[in-house]
């Protein structure tokens, strides 16, 4: 807090945009719940009683093993785009570099985790 010597009310100095600070922490965790995720999955095939690297699950499987990977990753991508547009929107136009990062990791894992159980020969 600066003070002013005029004897008027003190001044308070501006702080960064919080929503940006937020968006940037949502990128740095998500490599954090992309090992969460990929243990999640490994835990529900071992709860469905397949093993995740054959390919003799059924389709059903394989998307109740996927379902909870993409909810895990997917909260630090959507927290990432959210936070980044709101600071975008108040005026820190940087913040759409985690915004993209957030939006091109959740659309390319759960394109790649679509194209896995869809492409399984079982």
């Amino acid at each position: 807090m600066a003070v002013d010597r005029s004897g008027a009310a003190p001044v308070h100095e501006s702080r960064s945009n919080p929503w940006a600070s937020r968006a940037w922490v949502s990128v740095v965790l998500i490599p954090v719940a992309f090992l969460l995720a990929m243990a999640a999955g490994y835990v529900a095939y071992d709860l469905l009683g397949y093993k995740a690297e054959n390919d003799d699950a059924p389709l059903w499987a394989d998307l109740v093993a996927a379902v909870p990977s993409l909810a895990i990753l997917w909260v630090p991508c959507a927290a990432a785009v959210v936070y980044g547009r709101r600071a975008s929107g108040a005026g820190d136009r940087g913040a759409l570099i985690p915004a993209v990062i957030g939006a091109a990791v959740g659309i390319g894992f759960t394109a790649l985790t679509l194209v896995t159980a869809l492409a399984s020969p079982s």
